[in-house]
């Protein structure tokens, strides 16, 4: 019985030394790439996913069947190995650092429980999959002509505030200035940040049922869409107020995170009075009263 419980801890150790070693050279990499929109747009991203994944992982250790085969264990090992010789030849590959994270979930999860037990990571698979899965999802945003639908939200929000504006395609005017919407101000960053957050969340705390899930996952997308079409409104009253130096820090600058920010800061409102706040019982209403 000691022997076995010595090389559960054993394997344990191995894997997660392999495991942080693997999220180290994942993190490196990203910060070393040549491309920073490339770099700034993963890097907290992954950063924030490999840091769920790992509370996901330590909160079901004394749950997780470590028992692999031979067969996984060399599936697994060729995996980790091939993502080790892809990163001296790949490492500027937008791609390649988008399917590290569920290529190494996946071979550490082969190493650990075998093809049988590979079931036991579907959460961490399925997150990382949806990172994996990143250009599809922009290229379906991109179906829904976002930067029209946000050009169009921005203009009424400034109607709605008072100012003189109009829309004119994806054009924002207003008496003193315009804005062009496209690219990146159509959003599709902040709502596939707020997806991944979302999911993120229903995956840590699982509201009770699906169409509760579904719904938090939707509003969060909705949120990061609005919070955007704000953005654009500022930067179109910027410009009419000649305010360069404001409109570059709102628009590249470091005003574009605090917007990510709020946006967070609106959904994890949110999800703190649907679901995790704590109503208090009959009874100590009662008490409280009485006392």
């Amino acid at each position: 019985m000691m022997d076995r419980l010595n090389r559960l801890q054993t394997t344990a150790f191995w894997l997660v030394s392999t495991g942080a070693a693997m999220v180290a050279l994942h993190l490196t990499l990203l910060g070393r790439n040549s491309n920073p929109a490339l770099s700034q747009e993963l890097f907290s991203t992954c950063l924030l996913l490999w840091g769920v994944v790992g509370l996901l992982l330590w909160e079901r250790r004394h749950a997780l069947v470590l028992q692999s085969g031979a067969i996984g264990g060399a599936i697994g090992g060729s995996v980790l190995l091939g993502l080790l010789l892809l990163s001296s030849t790949l490492p500027e590959s937008g791609s390649f650092m988008r399917a590290f994270p569920l290529m190494t979930v996946l071979g550490l999860g082969l190493l650990a429980s075998g093809i049988h037990g590979l079931y036991q990571y579907w959460k961490e698979l399925f997150l990382f999959a949806l990172l994996t899965l990143n250009p599809l999802l922009e290229l379906g945003l991109e179906l829904l002509n976002l930067p029209k639908l946000t050009a169009q939200a921005a203009t009424f929000m400034l109607w709605y505030t008072g100012f003189d504006v109009r829309r004119e395609g994806l054009s924002l005017l207003l008496p003193t200035g315009r804005v062009d919407v496209y690219g990146a101000c159509s959003g599709i960053q902040s709502m596939l940040q707020m997806l991944y957050i979302s999911v993120l969340f229903v995956l840590l705390f699982a509201p009770r049922s699906r169409v509760q899930q579904c719904l938090t996952v939707g509003l969060a997308i909705l949120i990061g869409f609005l919070v955007n079409a704000a953005r654009v409104g500022l930067m179109a009253v910027l410009v009419a107020f000649s305010q360069k130096d404001a409109f570059d820090y709102w628009h590249t600058g470091d005003g574009s995170l605090i917007f990510a920010a709020i946006a967070v800061g609106l959904f994890g409102s949110f999800c703190w009075f649907a679901f995790l706040r704590t109503t208090p019982s009959v009874t100590d209403t009662g008490n409280s009263s009485n006392g």
